[in-house]
């Protein structure tokens, strides 16, 4: 249980020289005049391993601590148990009962060291945690970071693009929109008439349909008289 709080110790100097230096390698890796998105993404993914080592190391001494609460319970236990076993030695047999005695004080030895490890390692457990939800937010501060100068990178190039074009290139592009919007209207212009044409010769069917109509009434008129 001992080794298991030195290692806790470990872990916690760790977290804290990663924390105190992870802010100022980053700002170093954007300095350099490279490609910084992949400098940048590099740097995070190294932070994150690191971060991840720690909270594996994290969870052991998470478990340590587990094992050592369980182990002080047990021996509180114990020490309780001898104290039962003397008393009802006492009157009985003596020697047996002081034996019962000697083996209680021995546990409710073990019981205060256990107790005072119990205590420094809840301590450190809290620590520990504390550093860790630090390092993350570190990290979050980075990604959001690292996602915002992207974002602007993007732009900037899209504008650079765009203003980069020369004058003769946007006339020649205003050309084009031109000569495409004229077929286009040229399209519409010719489906319209189309549609008109269809129409006349629709009203100039039913017209001769009135006509020959008209005139077979006339005829059957001159007939019947």
């Amino acid at each position: 249980m001992v080794s298991g709080l030195m290692k806790g110790v470990a872990v916690m100097k760790t977290l804290r020289r990663f924390t105190t230096s992870i802010v100022s390698s980053f700002d170093s890796v954007v300095g350099q005049l490279e490609n910084h998105e992949a400098l940048v993404s590099s740097a995070i993914r190294d932070a994150e391993q690191a971060a991840g080592r720690a909270k594996a190391q994290f969870q052991r001494v998470q478990k340590d601590g587990v094992m050592l609460r369980h182990r002080l319970e047990e021996v509180r236990d114990g020490a309780r148990l001898w104290e039962e076993r003397a008393k009802r030695c006492a009157e009985v047999d003596e020697a047996k009962a002081l034996e019962c005695l000697r083996r209680r004080e021995a546990l409710k030895r073990q019981t205060s060291e256990l107790d005072e490890q119990t205590s420094r390692h809840t301590k450190l457990e809290k620590q520990l945690s504390d550093d860790l939800l630090v390092v993350q937010d570190k990290l979050s501060a980075l990604r959001q970071q690292r996602n915002i100068l992207r974002t602007r990178q993007s732009r900037a190039e899209a504008l650079r693009l765009v203003q980069g074009i020369d004058s003769g290139a946007i006339g020649e592009i205003d050309d084009i929109f031109d000569r495409w919007e004229a077929r286009i209207g040229a399209c519409e212009e010719s489906s319209r008439y189309a549609h008109i044409d269809l129409d006349d010769n629709l009203a100039t069917e039913f017209q001769d349909a009135e006509v020959d109509a008209h005139l077979r009434s006339l005829l059957r008129e001159l007939t019947s008289k």
